[in-house]
């Protein structure tokens, strides 16, 4: 059973993070000029434009769902931007809810946890998802709501897919599937569900013997390669990305790559230090990788070889692979149409992994000592208190272009790499640097 309390205490703590949001701007130079002013949106709920949003590739993206909720918010509110900031903050509140309603239905309806505990990890769990600092950019930048859209379609697609193991009626295999399909239409990274789950079939201890478990996911995992094809079609249209025979980093530079941003986006769920809405590729395409970034694949190993007895055991091997799956897609391994070697906003669902990680990790220390329970409650509370002014403090900087260019001038001062980011985003850059620009419009 849901509790209802814990559903209104997560709205509200959301709620005290993020009521900063509310005196935010568009950005108007930082993409949302673009992605959410243009002829799509103000062209009205006709059947013509609702179908061009739905068939059409626009600037290399593909996000008809993303797209109509700029179109419904235009068309009730024109370009307001707090009308548009509390669309995203109430899409945030339903997928902290829904990560604690799903959470706690896996892990009961799984017989991992009891029913208390299953409701406890799950509420901290959706707490700290609530307020961590890391979620910040895909809740205050208008231009990364996709996020949020394509998060909602997939945690109530989770939803069904646990009521269908659950009861075994048809419908909800249905409603699995039509849901997987419309977090697609939100975002690209909706891919991995067919992934998610096995990894949950994994966690409810199904044999993967029987075939029923395979013909139940080749129709995702179909929809998986198509949706993968048009993600690819779309970047081409836009001269980006695999079909485009542009210049891109070799593939053991892209390894390397990755291992940096797994490694970057594994650490800062636990300890966000030094968040940025801007991480761009340390070296050049064509230039050699600055020798300290090839410590990161030797990181990986040794901390995979050193910790392999503790990831074995249910609650880390789930966490660390709910994580993997969710952020592979962000990692560089096939070129993408992307300046930026880490971005907050594609941790978003991944992170759910390890906050869980150590939730269940902070509980069982917590039952295991006694005298030094009330030194871990502090601590504890420390922590999220930390994260949720953290967080308050970081939608400010999100407030409007002004702020966001005083910043960039602060890194490039720091890194001294201007070229190296002009040379991977001349479009992005030149935007954020200048004083007075014509936002453009769909074609």
């Amino acid at each position: 059973m849901v509790n209802f309390k814990y559903i209104l205490l997560l709205i509200s703590i959301t709620l005290l993070a993020y009521y900063p949001i509310f005196g935010n701007n568009f950005l108007y130079f930082w993409d949302d000029q673009w992605v959410v002013m243009n002829s799509y949106t103000e062209g009205g709920l006709s059947c013509n434009n609702l179908w061009q949003i739905l068939t059409e590739y626009y600037h290399g993206q593909y996000a008809p769902f993303n797209e109509y909720l700029y179109l419904l918010l235009y068309s009730l509110f024109g370009y307001d931007p707090l009308a548009f900031h509390m669309a995203s903050l109430i899409l945030h509140a339903t997928n902290v809810c829904m990560v604690y309603i799903v959470l706690s239905k896996m892990l009961k309806d799984s017989r991992r946890l009891e029913g208390q505990s299953a409701q406890k990890v799950s509420f901290i769990t959706a707490l700290i998802f609530a307020i961590h600092p890391f979620n910040v950019e895909a809740v205050a930048w208008m231009s990364a709501s996709k996020v949020l859209v394509y998060a909602l379609f997939y945690l109530l697609a989770t939803y069904t897919y646990l009521e269908y193991l659950k009861k075994g009626r048809s419908r909800y295999y249905v409603y699995t599937l039509l849901l997987f399909v419309f977090s697609f239409l939100g975002k690209e990274q909706a891919v991995m569900f067919p992934v998610w789950m096995l990894l949950i079939d994994w966690l409810y201890r199904k044999n993967f013997k029987p075939t029923k478990i395979w013909r139940e996911t080749v129709p995702f995992f179909l929809l998986s390669l198509f949706f993968g094809v048009v993600t690819i079609l779309s970047q081409s249209a836009a001269g980006q990305g695999l079909l485009v025979e542009n210049d891109s980093y070799l593939l053991w530079q892209r390894f390397v790559y990755a291992c940096y941003a797994f490694t970057e986006y594994l650490f800062k769920c636990i300890i966000p230090y030094k968040l940025s809405y801007l991480y761009p590729f340390p070296s050049a395409i064509g230039e050699p990788l600055p020798s300290w970034l090839l410590v990161y694949p030797l990181l990986l190993v040794v901390i995979l070889c050193t910790l392999w007895r503790y990831l074995k055991h249910w609650p880390i091997a789930f966490g660390l692979l709910l994580f993997s799956i969710h952020i592979g897609v962000a990692l560089h391994i096939i070129p993408l149409s992307r300046f930026a070697v880490v971005a907050d906003r594609y941790v978003y669902l991944s992170s759910i992994g390890i906050i869980f990680i150590v939730v269940q990790g902070s509980i069982c220390l917590y039952n295991r000592f006694n005298k030094q329970r009330i030194w871990l409650l502090i601590f504890g509370v420390s922590y999220l208190l930390t994260f949720g002014i953290y967080t308050n403090t970081r939608i400010r900087i999100w407030q409007n272009t002004d702020r966001l260019k005083y910043e960039l001038r602060e890194l490039l001062k720091q890194r001294n790499d201007f070229n190296v980011i002009n040379k991977k985003a001349n479009y992005e850059t030149t935007i954020i640097l200048s004083t007075k620009i014509f936002p453009p419009k769909a074609p």
